[in-house]
């Protein structure tokens, strides 16, 4: 996987690509905080002082920060200007400016926060800290298609914790680029990760047109495993991108 380290100024943003950009956090962003609650409009700074957790916090503050600045690369717009509506599921998107074509998703986790951007297409994202989790089989007969789990089973021991979390991030990224989040049964649709690019199967549980998805998975760390998930067909194409480059300003001007 390649991940550019660049910093382009406003772009326009063609059909069919996807900029994925990631932040990854450390103690820098502990040390540097001050002035990032400038980019959050009322209710989000609301919600981010509720947190007691500090580092769930600055998840949540990263994560809010990345989205404006991001979107602020591709539309003359300061990051603070924008604003957003939730809708029934919790699924952000853009109410202003208005007319934009920009769709985007956030996904955060221990250690980094990611943000896909398109234009025109529905997008998910999901990035999981890959953690050994005594429970995988538990989680998968609870949560994943027959399928699934029969093949985490049959699995040797050491590739079950690596089946799991590619399993999970996948799904996460479909239910998000639903926009409907778990209100989508998680075992009513299965991937097969026999071919080189995910594919995906519908049940009467859960009725779409696989035809029109195209998923990609990805190790942006040796410990984080993500995962996309795109409408449209076609051919997208995905870049990966660090937000903020080592020795450099953490973010522009709010």
């Amino acid at each position: 996987m390649e991940i550019y380290d660049g910093d382009p100024p406003i772009s326009h943003l063609a059909r069919e690509r996807i900029d994925v950009w990631l932040i990854r956090l450390d103690s820098t962003f502990y040390r540097q905080t001050a002035g990032f609650e400038d980019f959050l409009d009322p209710w989000e700074l609301e919600r981010y002082r509720r947190f007691r957790d500090e580092k769930a916090a600055l998840q949540h503050l990263m994560g809010r920060v990345l989205v404006r600045t991001t979107l602020s690369r591709y539309v003359d717009v300061p990051p603070a200007a924008w604003r957003f509506v939730v809708n029934a599921f919790g699924c952000p998107s853009i109410a202003t400016p208005s007319g934009t074509g920009l769709t985007f998703n956030l996904s955060h986790t221990a250690g980094l926060v990611v943000c896909a951007v398109t234009r025109g297409m529905d997008v998910g994202v999901d990035v999981e800290r890959a953690r050994r989790h005594a429970d995988i089989e538990k989680l998968a007969r609870h949560s994943f298609a027959p399928a699934e789990t029969a093949s985490i089973l049959a699995a040797p021991p050491e590739e079950r914790h690596e089946l799991f979390f590619a399993y999970w991030t996948l799904k996460e990224s479909y239910i998000k680029a639903r926009g409907m989040g778990l209100a989508l049964p998680l075992d009513g649709f299965a991937f097969d990760l026999s071919q080189p690019s995910p594919r995906v199967s519908f049940t009467e549980k859960c009725p779409d047109d696989s035809g029109r998805w195209a998923f990609f998975r990805e190790r942006p760390t040796l410990e984080h495993r993500l995962a996309l998930a795109v409408s449209g067909g076609g051919a997208p194409c995905v870049a990966y991108r660090w937000a903020v480059r080592r020795g450099s300003a953490l973010f522009p001007r709010p």
